[in-house]
């Protein structure tokens, strides 16, 4: 009986040994992927190492990066783009260390200028004004600043809580219905990626969709848990919300939506058209509604220069797989088309 016992303990504590030392690296890494909140604006008070004046961290799928980088764009700034990867198009490179030191919150884009962070996208659509002596694309009038202001934030996604704004904000609506083509994309990323978000990742909800759309596919979450009325509240709101976007373009005689002025407006509305239409949902609301002064409106931003730069020449190609996974699944199943689109 003593050797049997001796035997046991000779693999026993070795076992206790390894889960030992396996908790403390697990619990020294959370640590130092502890994320925390941060303020929007340039963080003077921040040094952080750089290689050009102006840096740019930020992830070409991003709804807020794109916004961003088609404002700098804009401006002809020279700057160098450093592409982070969301679990979407590939990891969760937000929450690594190396990310992390560059911004506490886990959050894109971010904006370095000369190692000076600065933080929330719209905070980023402000201060680049002040890297340029090119004409700018913020009215000079008082009126017409306040005017693009209420646009930005009836199109921004707020970093607190994304959704909690759909009635009253596009912006808000645009993680809703970006909930399928996630779907259809998270099929390309390995599991262990995901499951990395269950172990450092501060909101839970985001791995647990993931893993969720990875096992079970689209139609599956689409059955199952909420993402199917979250869906559909994102669906009936935003109808309104470009509803009201036409009119606003209709009645200000265009081309821009503040009239003559190219503006942070636009570039605002310019990635609301875009996840719309590489989701399919643009499309779906012409169906539903008269746009066609947003079907121009678009089609004008495309036309520019920044664009191409911006958007085209940025495109991943998980993204377009992920696109053309989602067209097949709408086409060919009518269960999806009625979960998506209601009928």
């Amino acid at each position: 009986m003593p050797s049997d016992w001796r035997i046991k303990m000779a693999w026993f504590i070795p076992l206790i040994v390894l889960l030992t030392l396996a908790l403390i690296a697990y619990l020294r890494e959370k640590r130092q992927r502890r994320t925390r909140p941060v303020s929007g604006g340039k963080q003077s008070g921040v040094h952080l190492p750089y290689e050009k004046d102006i840096e740019l961290y930020a992830n070409p799928f991003s709804h807020c990066s794109r916004k961003v980088t088609l404002a700098m764009e804009e401006y002809g700034l020279d700057y160098a783009y450093h592409n982070v990867h969301l679990i979407e198009t590939g990891w969760y490179e937000t929450i690594s260390r190396a990310f992390l030191a560059v911004n506490p919150s886990g959050l894109l884009p971010v904006l370095v200028h000369k190692g000076a962070p600065v933080y929330e996208s719209d905070d980023i659509l402000l201060y680049l004004e002040t890297l340029t002596d090119k004409q700018s694309i913020i009215p000079h009038d008082a009126a017409g600043r306040k005017a693009m202001k209420e646009w930005i934030e009836f199109c921004s996604v707020s970093s607190h809580d994304p959704m909690a704004a759909m009635d009253t904000q596009a912006g808000a609506c645009v993680p809703a219905l970006t909930l399928p083509i996630f779907a259809t994309m998270i099929s390309d990323i390995d599991i262990r990626h995901i499951l990395t978000g269950f172990l450092f990742h501060p909101d839970k909800v985001r791995p647990m969709f993931f893993l969720s759309a990875k096992l079970l596919g689209l139609g599956g979450i689409l059955k199952t848990g909420p993402a199917g009325g979250l869906i559909g509240r994102g669906r009936d709101a935003m109808l309104g919300h470009m509803e009201t976007i036409n009119t606003a373009l209709k009645q200000g005689g265009g081309p821009w939506i503040l009239g003559d002025q190219f503006s942070l407006a636009d570039i605002s509305l310019a990635s609301i058209y875009l996840r719309l239409d590489e989701t399919g949902w643009l499309e779906w609301f012409m169906g539903q509604s008269d746009l066609h002064a947003i079907a121009v409106h678009y089609a004008q931003l495309k036309a520019r220069p920044s664009w191409q730069k911006a958007i085209e020449e940025k495109q991943l190609d998980i993204v377009k797989s992920g696109r053309q996974r989602l067209l097949n699944l709408v086409q060919n199943s009518p269960a999806i088309r009625r979960k998506l689109y209601g009928s």
